[in-house]
């Protein structure tokens, strides 16, 4: 249930950002999981780590990659940039699309169960 709304969150967020061709200060967000090859995840994971190190000030590129780390498996770090994302979020001034914001409270809140269920929190 949680992969499924993991992955509903690919086909349903929208973002009108242009798409630059390379890596750049310049880089849309959204670049981090265009073109997703499911069978190429340790490339998307590492184009994802270039557009949170060029975006790391907004909670959507954490999302994004945080949703790329949840398929991989590696679920710590994952539910790590949730968490920094949720910060951003309270620390924020701007309004955050409320997809994101949702996807987010989504994952924190499974980040949360897991937690309690592996006796961390």
């Amino acid at each position: 249930m949680i992969g499924g709304l993991l992955l509903t969150g690919l086909g349903c967020r929208s973002r009108s950002e242009p798409k630059p061709s390379s890596v750049s200060a310049e880089t849309s967000i959204a670049d981090c999981m265009s073109d997703l090859d499911l069978n190429k995840l340790n490339k998307a994971l590492q184009r994802c780590n270039e557009i949170v190190e060029a975006h790391g000030d907004k909670p959507a590129a954490l999302a994004d990659r945080s949703l790329l780390l949840t398929l991989m498996g590696k679920t710590d770090q994952a539910c790590a940039d949730v968490t920094q994302a949720m910060a951003l979020l309270r620390q924020s001034k701007r309004s955050t699309d409320p997809m994101v914001v949702h996807e987010l409270n989504v994952r924190h809140k499974s980040c949360k169960q897991r937690d309690s269920i592996v006796g961390n929190g």
